[in-house]
């Protein structure tokens, strides 16, 4: 930032390079050591850069400095590279002023109940004892946690949550997760043609298609639908109910796990960089994706009683 000075400017830049490497608050000597400078130095040019809304801080034996999203944006940080803090929400939806800088789950081998010490910034007089927060999503991992207040410190920015769900969704992109034996349909086919078509590949659908590319979505809906009205010996053109939606093999699964819901359907067609139909998606791929370490665990524990 232009408005700063050459000493606040190299102050500022510690912080970022601090908070990123270590992932906690930086102590003012940290930067003192970093900068080469004086820690006194480094405590009165705090102020104004939290002034100007580029740190905040903890105060306490235990607290230190972070950079705000602001002071990424400003010094051009790439996106990915930034660590920010996980908002919390009430159970209506609202966004708190409070946000999470660390997770420390406790009790995690108890069978009935598992907490979590949450380190925060922000003013906690509005969160109450008994109250039920949503944190999240954290930027890695993507995990929500659904819990209730049993706990607050206030002199240490400190939450203690009773956490009644833990959600995460995995990073991974459509084309690991997706099928790639793709069944077409012709657009010009009988419908009772196309109705073999399903009934011998097990599927409930499957994109229409002509000399041009994706036209449409047969499902096994669009073929009650035709033969509960009579219209059997019509075309697949004359059947489709909906124009298929697509999403790109780049994409993350959350990404198809939004559109699907968005339209309320349970398969998506993916499509290459060409717009090309390379494979479908379901929900059921999705599930499979999310279940996979758990049936990781269930083979190994059943390897090991086993042999054990």
């Amino acid at each position: 930032m232009s408005s700063l000075t050459a000493p606040q400017k190299e102050i500022m830049i510690s912080l970022l390079e601090l908070y990123d490497k270590n992932r906690s608050l930086v102590k003012s000597k940290e930067i003192a050591t970093r900068t080469r400078r004086n820690e006194g130095t480094v405590r009165n040019v705090m102020p104004v850069l939290r002034a100007i809304g580029l740190v905040e801080a903890v105060p306490g034996p235990k607290g230190g400095y972070m950079p705000t999203s602001k002071a990424y944006e400003s010094f051009n940080i790439p996106k990915n590279l930034r660590l920010l803090s996980v908002p919390i929400y009430t159970k209506k939806g609202e966004r708190t002023d409070v946000t999470v800088t660390d997770i420390l789950f406790k009790s995690v081998f108890s069978p009935d109940f598992c907490q979590a010490l949450l380190k925060v910034i922000g003013s906690l007089s509005k969160l109450n004892i008994g109250e039920d927060l949503v944190i999240g999503p954290t930027p890695s991992g993507r995990m929500i946690i659904e819990g209730k207040i049993t706990g607050r410190d206030d002199l240490h920015g400190e939450i203690l949550l009773d956490v009644i769900n833990l959600i995460s969704i995995p990073k991974e992109r459509v084309q690991n997760v997706m099928s790639q034996r793709l069944v077409t349909i012709p657009v010009n086919m009988r419908l009772m043609d196309a109705a073999g078509v399903l009934y011998r590949e097990l599927i409930r659908a499957a994109p229409v298609v002509d000399e041009r590319g994706l036209v449409g979505m047969l499902t096994s809906s669009d073929i009650s639908r035709c033969v509960s009205e009579g219209k059997t010996s019509q075309s697949v053109g004359e059947s489709t109910s909906r124009k298929p939606v697509i999403i790109s093999s780049e994409e993350d699964i959350l990404e198809a796990m939004d559109k699907m819901r968005r339209s309320s359907i349970g398969r998506l067609v993916v499509v290459n960089s060409q717009g090309k139909p390379v494979g479908m998606i379901t929900r059921t791929d999705i599930l499979s994706r999310i279940l996979k370490p758990f049936e990781m665990v269930e083979e190994r524990s059943g390897e090991e009683a086993i042999h054990g």
